[in-house]
């Protein structure tokens, strides 16, 4: 069970983180003028918070009550009223989506700037080029962002896997790896065995060589599928 909802978590952050953190590098490529600077460090600032801190700060945001994100969910009309609306972090069905969105979120902001390096080293004249054969956003995107941009997503994608493997924070301060053990991801199961209740240390080591096995087996399928897509400069 815990390899398994390891393996949703990482399906359910690498992916959304990616793709949020190269749309916000293009919109930050673009010229803001005084607002780029304020943009940057917006999008930054959860980088530099500890994942105890976000811990608390999503638990309110999710709390069934007083939480914003159910308020919201009901003022946009996905819900009648706060009742109707998910206890995110006592629901075995919406627990570890809730974790997901804390844990993206924290990591957003060192995926954006990594993506924003990368989008900023692209020559100008590749588009310049393209607008003259007459190549719209759309085209220019598909043909010349996400071709050169290919190996910091790879680098990103290298990185994100590792970190997803490895999240216990957020995961510590939500959930506890419950309800039940809706949470409970390769790395929180070998806490618990190794630190909670009676310590079970074998247990716990056993689990932590399947978990560096599975990282060091992703990373290297990745560098073998995938690094051959990689268009360097």
């Amino acid at each position: 069970d815990s390899v398994r909802i390891t393996l949703l978590f990482v399906l359910g952050t690498v992916p959304t983180g990616i793709l949020l953190a190269v749309l916000l590098a293009i919109l930050l490529s673009y010229p803001l003028r005084h607002l780029k600077f304020a943009h940057r460090t917006l999008i930054f600032v959860p980088v530099i918070i500890s994942s105890a801190v976000a811990g608390v700060l999503f638990k309110w945001l999710f709390h069934p009550v007083v939480g914003y994100i159910n308020y919201w969910m009901v003022q946009l009309g996905f819900f009648d009223s706060m009742a109707d609306a998910p206890n995110w972090l006592a629901s075995k069905g919406w627990a570890l989506l809730a974790v997901i969105i804390a844990t993206t979120w924290r990591q957003l902001g060192f995926n954006v700037i990594i993506a924003l390096a990368g989008v900023q080293n692209i020559d100008e004249t590749f588009y310049d080029a393209a607008k003259v054969d007459g190549a719209n956003t759309f085209q220019r995107l598909r043909h010349i962002t996400l071709p050169m941009l290919s190996p910091t997503l790879f680098f990103l994608l290298i990185i994100n896997i590792i970190y997803s493997f490895q999240a216990f924070g957020e995961i510590h301060v939500l959930t506890e790896g419950g309800p039940g053990r809706a949470t409970t991801t390769l790395v929180y199961s070998i806490f618990y065995d190794a630190f909670v209740g009676t310590p079970q240390r074998g247990i716990a080591s056993a689990q932590a060589y399947i978990l560096a096995i599975m990282v060091i087996g992703m990373s290297y399928l990745n560098y073998i599928f995938i690094n051959r897509r990689v268009h360097y400069q």
